[in-house]
């Protein structure tokens, strides 16, 4: 791991300021709509989802870009934008084309859940981004 990135301070404040916004959300969702483990469920998700996979995929290849004076900001726009490319986009594919592939209605085909769906999506973004750097480190240290 620590071949890949080191965690700086930036990026120690991110997640603070992300738990804390997370931890507000949860208890204004449980005041008003009830169920705190189904909202903490949805936060948590929420936060792997939108941006997870944009944040490893940030510090993994653009950890030094700079769009602003605030480097905070600029690792969760960055790390908010990467992830709707990765997630978002290939999400609607693959729920587009599902049931079309396997000639079913959408509803009646049941093979794969959408949560399940989101799970793989998000192992896969995280491994394949992890796989090319080490390929690229490895390719990197040969020559």
């Amino acid at each position: 791991m620590k071949d890949f990135f080191v965690f700086d301070e930036d990026d120690k404040k991110l997640w603070l300021g992300l738990g804390a916004a997370g931890v507000i959300f949860i208890v204004a969702f449980t005041l008003f709509g009830g169920g705190f483990m189904a909202n903490v469920e949805r936060v948590l998700s929420a936060l792997a989802v939108v941006v997870l996979p944009g944040f490893v995929i940030m510090k993994l290849y653009a950890d030094n870009l700079t769009m602003s004076d605030n480097k905070i900001a600029d690792k969760l726009m960055l790390s908010f934008g990467l992830s709707l490319l990765t997630m978002v986009v290939p999400y609607f594919l693959t729920t587009y084309i599902r049931p079309y592939v396997f000639n079913a209605d959408e509803e009646n085909w049941g093979a794969i859940s959408n949560t399940t769906m989101t799970f793989i999506l998000l192992v896969m973004v995280i491994a394949i981004a992890f796989g090319v750097k080490y390929y690229q480190n490895k390719k990197k240290s040969m020559a």
